[in-house]
């Protein structure tokens, strides 16, 4: 046989051994280690106990979604006045789920040596057995132990685990498992909005996804007002919180600012609705102030946590708007101007209606009726102005009264807009011409070029 033949043979049977390789059923080896907790599901957890040596315990429960951590000192009661247990308070949800996910991961195979003390960990589930776990304080080489146990304390089993896992369950580490959000829920998931400062009072709900407000006056909010707070509340946080000892009811009698926020949860068991206020107490320097803040279960009125006091920066305070027309819709008409089917047009001694035409256009007053759409329904004010009187102003020779109809001829709207003036952004020049649009107790100012001549071109409109 060639040197080339016996090559070819040598290839030909590599090949075919791959081959068979490739193809041929293997068995898969099992792991080398057991899971540590068998038939064990992070999610099915409701509540976790702790309990040190030194005698300290805490608690984690779950409710509605939330975690709720409540911790006690060693032997001390509700109403011990030394060091009082902790207020229930939202711990950080990731450092739980955090916490649940490194003991689902481990697996058996430490050393079953004695614990002359551990950290006791109960797990409550929705089914089965609580789980009862023992955790070694002193770790070595980076490494700590836990144990699984027998409702009679027997050790089952015992796993590995991390040496952060052991120093994250320090009793002097669980209270920095606090949640340090001004916020305990999504922006969106806000359904009611309060505020009191001084004689300023603001009332506001969120129905059918609108926000309304209900006091100092009825009226549409301004969304974008309302949803800019609750997101710059929730993407805030306490800088910290205040000892235990502080005081706690006799500072708050006169706050300088309460703000209540509502929620309503989305959850398809345990539904809560919450009420969350706080209230904002007297400034510890140029940059902080005091807050004090509980949270309520609105049905059986029972606080689900708090009350906790906190120092919070005072910047993040001060964007809040406490004024009422700072939430109050900037448009004067919220509808879309290809709503409007007709415009009644008042003025002493002259009444017309101009209707839309079959082309969406007004006729010959097409022009100033396009400009008066444009100010109602497209163009916000700059000012706001809440009136004392329901009463609207005369309409003199520089203002008018104005009714948007639809296209059933229903009333959609009534305005008087007059001639008026805004004060200019720019310093010390003079205020910028402007109109003032009236509606019931709400003056809105928009700036406006020639106002005195758009009202005349009003005026001068005639019925089609």
């Amino acid at each position: 046989m060639s040197r080339a033949a016996a090559l070819i043979w040598i290839l030909i049977a590599l090949i075919l051994g791959l081959v068979v390789w490739f193809t041929t059923p293997r068995a898969v080896l099992p792991s080398a280690s057991a899971q540590f907790l068998p038939d064990f599901s992070p999610a099915e957890v409701t509540q976790i106990d702790l309990g040190w040596p030194g005698g300290e315990t805490a608690r984690l429960s779950k409710s509605d979604s939330r975690w709720i951590l409540q911790a006690r000192p060693a032997n001390v009661s509700d109403a011990s006045t030394q060091t009082p247990a902790l207020p229930p308070w939202p711990a950080e949800s990731s450092r739980v789920q955090g916490l649940l996910r490194l003991i689902y991961e481990a697996r058996e195979g430490a050393d079953a040596q004695a614990m002359p003390s551990a950290i006791f960990l109960t797990l409550l589930r929705e089914r089965g057995d609580p789980v009862r776990l023992a955790i070694d304080p002193n770790t070595l080489g980076g490494a700590g132990r836990i144990a699984r146990l027998t409702s009679d304390g027997r050790v089952q089993a015992v796993a590995a685990i991390d040496e952060q896992f052991v120093r994250a369950l320090e009793s002097s580490a669980i209270e920095s498992w606090r949640s340090k959000d001004l916020l305990y829920w999504p922006p969106q998931a806000t359904t009611g909005f309060d505020s009191r400062a001084g004689t300023d009072s603001i009332e506001l709900i969120k129905a059918g996804g609108t926000w309304i407000m209900q006091a100092p006056i009825a009226v549409k909010a301004d969304a974008a007002t309302v949803e800019g707070s609750l997101l710059l509340l929730s993407k805030s946080a306490v800088d910290r919180f205040l000892p235990a000892q502080s005081p706690r009811d006799e500072a708050w009698k006169e706050p300088a600012r309460i703000i209540r926020l509502a929620s309503r949860s989305n959850a398809n068991t345990n539904r809560l609705d919450i009420e969350q206020t706080i209230q904002v107490g007297p400034a510890i320097d140029s940059t902080s102030r005091m807050v004090r803040i509980t949270a309520t279960d609105l049905a059986a009125k029972s606080i689900l946590w708090g009350p906790e006091i906190a120092i919070v920066n005072s910047s993040t305070l001060e964007a809040i708007p406490s004024a009422p027309n700072a939430f109050i819709s900037r448009r004067s008409l919220d509808l879309p101007a290809a709503d409007i089917g007709a415009i009644q047009i008042e003025s002493p001694g002259n009444v017309a209606i101009v209707k839309r035409a079959a082309d969406g256009t007004f006729g010959a007053a097409d022009a100033p009726i396009r400009d008066l759409l444009r100010l109602l329904s497209e163009t916000p004010a700059t000012q706001i102005r809440i009136l004392e009187s329901a009463s609207p102003p005369d309409t003199g020779n520089d203002s008018i009264r104005i009714r948007a109809l639809g296209p059933n001829s229903e009333p959609l709207g009534e305005f008087v807009i007059q001639v008026a003036s805004v004060t200019s952004k720019t310093t010390g020049a003079p205020p910028a011409p402007a109109l003032e649009i009236v509606d019931r107790l709400v003056a809105r100012s928009v700036p406006w070029q020639r106002p005195t001549d758009f009202v005349a071109a009003l005026r001068a409109i005639k019925a089609n």
